[in-house]
């Protein structure tokens, strides 16, 4: 199975679609009647529903993230020679995609949630097609127990708590989002020698921005502060679904970033001669690739004593950030409301798990966060 990115002659209903994957077939199965470069219009079907006739999905990334499950699926099937419209009407004999699940947890190494995500998108691609390509389906639906936790509503809900859930997903276990202590930011911030760097690091500790949103960050939002305020709220796009929502940031971080733009940035620019719109640049002036891994690289090169990575960071803004608010809770804003927004969670249940992350600190000087940031730094 070969994935190709579409080009602008894409077309559906007359709306173009570039960089959509396309699934083409990689040999001949002349049984099946494949033939290599052939599209797999079943796969394709699926896709097109999926992330664009539905309307749940607007990002890209999720476009591919949809396409490669299915990609390494199938590829599985043409390498070992099975039909994966071939499924057994016997619950015994559904074993083709849990054959998959075992191999890629046992051969390729993928861990438990990263291998139900794949069967996430199979479970979606399976239950598509019955009807339209077969009868049945290649595994089968258990009734399994649900936390109902602190949701809202959750008292109204007349299902007893359970739900029903394909028998190919394997049990996970919740980790609690790991974040980082006062004395540890102390310490990362003390340990970046590199300014550009450690402006990154500040701006995803002192916003809770996502490790693409930095990379991508919007070079016109930022502007030389003037008057006396507290902070300034700005807008970003190039978020996860692309959407819109708006940041804070405080008003000495934003003469920092200022500063960089005019003098770091500039001159970078003017060596490299790129044109980009983007606010960070690498050291010979390029842009940071989106997708790529070097932001991390960068805080694990930093040695520190502690594991750190990008969404880390994320969650120590929001865990520090969260206690801060609790502790000085003001009539003008409900804290979880305005965590929210900040973080861009389309349902408060997500921001709600900084509740039981609030109850590990132990460092009362953390409610002061964005004024130690700043000091430190």
């Amino acid at each position: 199975m070969i994935v190709l990115k579409s080009t602008s002659d894409f077309e559906i209903e007359s709306v173009k679609y570039p960089n959509f994957p396309l699934l083409t077939w990689e040999t001949d199965n002349p049984e099946l009647g494949i033939e290599s470069g052939m599209l797999c219009v079943e796969a394709m079907q699926f896709l097109i529903y999926e992330c664009l006739k539905r309307g749940r999905v607007n990002s890209e990334n999720t476009w591919w993230t949809y396409g490669n499950h299915l990609a390494q699926f199938l590829t599985f099937c043409e390498q070992n020679g099975l039909d994966w419209r071939d499924i057994s009407e016997s619950s015994e004999d559904e074993m083709l995609v849990s054959a998959y699940r075992d191999l890629c947890v046992g051969e390729f190494g993928m861990t438990i949630n990263s291998t139900n995500q794949h069967l996430r998108t199979l479970v979606r691609f399976y239950s598509y097609g019955v009807g339209k390509w077969f009868k049945s389906l290649p595994y089968s639906l258990e009734s399994v127990s649900v936390n109902k936790g602190q949701q809202f509503l959750a008292h109204t809900e007349r299902n007893g708590g359970k739900k029903y859930s394909s028998d190919l997903m394997m049990k996970t276990f919740e980790k609690k989002a790991q974040f980082l202590s006062a004395i540890e930011v102390q310490e990362l911030l003390s340990a970046i020698e590199n300014p550009t760097l450690k402006l990154m690091v500040r701006l995803c500790l002192q916003t809770g921005i996502r490790r693409k949103e930095l990379l991508l960050f919007p070079l016109h939002v930022i502007r030389k502060p003037t008057g006396n305020r507290a902070y300034y709220e700005v807008n970003i796009s190039r978020t996860k679904g692309e959407k819109e929502r708006k940041i804070h940031i405080p008003t000495r971080l934003m003469e920092e970033l200022w500063r960089y733009v005019n003098e770091a940035r500039f001159q970078k620019q003017q060596e490299s001669g790129v044109v980009s719109d983007c606010l960070f640049l690498t050291s010979d002036g390029q842009e940071w690739a989106s997708q790529g891994s070097a932001f991390g690289k960068a805080l694990k090169s930093l040695n520190l004593p502690f594991h750190v990575s990008p969404h880390m960071l994320r969650h120590t803004y929001a865990t520090h950030m969260l206690k801060g608010m609790l502790e000085h809770k003001s009539s003008k804003f409900e804290p979880l409301m305005y965590l929210q927004a900040r973080l861009g969670h389309s349902s408060i249940t997500t921001t709600m798990k900084y509740l039981h992350l609030v109850n590990d600190l132990v460092d009362d000087f953390s409610i002061e966060y964005q004024q130690q940031i700043d000091a430190i730094a």
